[in-house]
């Protein structure tokens, strides 16, 4: 009896690892799991243990196949799991109305740092290597949200 317990207790935390992710769950879930078999083994032939071993085997199969199939097919909102395509999809991006001004470096440039444009602090990346403080640069491009940048000579 507390074997079928703690199997059910072991079947119950994996459940709960696929929504709850962090691996302690799954891990306790394994540990009831295993002790649920030593404890079925203490009494039971050796036959009916080997079943046992195999009927767990194929229930947490079961048990992994139903919590995927679940987490796709929830409702909108109520999943982990993203239907939608993310095609075009960007975290970050720079400030494309610079490309073509001159800013002037607040912060090393070695080779990434910040710059001013018109009172605006921005993220660069410099494609001569290393810029001092103060210096001139031109905007070229951008690249996420970093702002590609030359260095301009300083008249």
């Amino acid at each position: 009896m507390t074997s079928g317990i703690l199997f059910i207790l072991g079947l119950l935390l994996i459940l709960i690892e696929f929504y709850l992710p962090g691996g302690i769950m799954g891990v306790l879930g394994g540990v009831a799991l295993i002790a649920s078999v030593i404890l079925f083994a203490q009494t039971h032939e050796l036959w009916e243990v080997l079943l046992f071993i195999i009927a767990g085997i194929i229930c947490v199969a079961c048990l992994i196949r139903f919590a995927l199939w679940r987490i796709v097919h929830a409702k909108p909102g109520y999943s982990i799991y993203l239907n939608t395509d993310q095609e075009g999809y960007q975290a970050s991006s720079y400030d494309a109305s610079v490309i073509g001004k001159t800013g002037v470096v607040m912060s090393d440039l070695k080779p990434g740092g910040y710059i001013i444009i018109e009172g605006k602090q921005h993220q660069a990346i410099s494609l001569t290597g290393y810029c001092v403080k103060g210096d001139t640069v031109l905007v070229l491009s951008g690249q996420e949200e970093s702002l590609i940048v030359r260095s301009q000579p300083n008249p």
